[in-house]
Formats: C-alpha cells, structure tokens, sequence
C-alpha cells in the first residue's frame, strides 16, 4: 500500500539520501575502528611473518592503519549498506521478489565474511610462506603487505557474490542464462580490464588472483544455474 510511482527526479534525490546516510554512518563508525587497528595489525602480523614489518616513509604506518580502520567499518556497516539497498529497490519489486531479495542479501553478507576471513586466515599467509621461502633476509613494507592482503581477501569476497547477483539477474528477468553464457568471454575481458586497473598489467599477485577467482566464481554461476533450470524443467 505504500508503493507508489516516483519520477526520476524523486529517485535520485532518495538514492542521494541513502547514501549521505551510508557515508554518515561510516564517518561515525571508522574513529572507532581506527583506535583498534594497529592491535590487529600487529595480531595478524606477528602471527604469520617471525620479523616486524618496515616502514619506508612517516605517514605509511598512519595509512596502514586508516585503510584496516575502512575495512573494519565495511565489514561492520555491510547489514547496514544491504538494508539501504534493499530498502531503495523495495518500491520496484513484488512481494516474492522482496522476499528472495531479503534473503539473498543476508546470505551474501555471511559468505563475504566467511570467505575474506578464511583468505586472511589460510590463503594470505600460505602464498607470503612462499615469498617468503625463496627470500633471504626480507624486508616487507607494512603499507604494501597490507595492500596486498586486502586486496587479495577482498576480491575473493567480492568474487564469491558473483552466483548470487547472477541468480538475482536471471530471476528478477534482468538477464536471460544464455545471454550470460554466450557473452562469458566478453565479461571475463571486462574484467580483466576492471581488475588489472587498465594497466593490462598481469603481474601483481593479487590481480591475477583477483581474475581468476571471478572467472572461477562466474562459471560456477553458471553451473548453478544449470542445475536449477534442469530441476525446474523436471518438475
């Protein structure tokens, strides 16, 4: 009873609304997350490496310690993104789609988090173990290791929403699955292009595994949605 046909005009100013609000919440949560950023910095540092991190310029540990205190406040505020989504695109979707929406989102939160904190956990200190077995003495920058474990954990995350948005597409009829299966070749250069920054440059650790994480996650989409067509079909 509440939904009602807005102009473009009223659409943008709610989206602008919406993500003041988003903005908002992360400038009064981030304060917070910084005074406990350098403890687990050093938590996940001293667990992994048996040497302390370098630093090469005065503001590098003040960065290192500002892009922890983003990351936390993404991981706390995400509920709070995925309810602001959620709520500017309810006046567009039926009651059933409200419903997959809802429950899809709160999934993707779970996987995100699940699958970033066992990249962190199992898959970041696995691949700097061997950086750092073909090294003598090394000298790892605490900006850039940071870069790169984020970097590395978050695209993971990202890549591993990549069923979900497709099952999304094809079941709100944004996309049909054969569209998404013929044109594979042209998302994975998109992608290659997006990740490798428009550098075309493929040496950095956490690109390559960025890409070939979405690739994986992609196909799996696909598979999966596969498997749901042959067991609509059947029934």
């Amino acid at each position: 009873m509440d939904d009602r046909e807005l102009d473009l005009k009223e659409h943008l100013a709610e989206l602008r609304t919406r993500i003041l609000r988003i903005l908002l919440a992360f400038l009064l949560v981030t304060p917070t997350t910084f005074f406990f950023s350098k403890d687990i910095f050093e938590r996940f540092w001293y667990k992994n490496f048996n040497f302390p991190p370098y630093v090469f310029s005065p503001l590098e540990w003040v960065v290192v310690q500002l892009i922890i205190a983003f990351l936390l406040s993404f991981l706390i505020l995400y509920p709070y993104i995925i309810y602001e989504t959620y709520q500017f695109s309810k006046p567009g979707l039926y009651e059933k789609e409200r419903t997959y929406f809802k429950f899809l989102m709160v999934l993707s939160y779970f996987v995100f988090v699940s699958i970033f904190l066992i990249s962190m956990n199992f898959l970041v200190p696995v691949l700097y173990s061997i950086t750092i077995s073909n090294s003598f003495n090394p000298y790892f920058s605490a900006l850039k290791t940071a870069e790169n474990a984020f970097k590395i954990s978050i695209a993971i995350g990202l890549s591993s929403q990549i069923p979900l948005a497709m099952f999304l597409a094809v079941k709100f009829r944004i996309v049909e699955y054969e569209a998404l299966k013929n044109f594979r070749i042209v998302v994975y250069f998109a992608a290659f292009i997006f990740i490798t920054n428009i550098s075309l440059e493929f040496a950095s650790l956490a690109n390559l595994i960025g890409f070939l994480t979405f690739c994986f996650m992609y196909e799996l989409g696909l598979l999966l949605l596969k498997i749901g067509n042959s067991i609509y079909l059947r029934r």
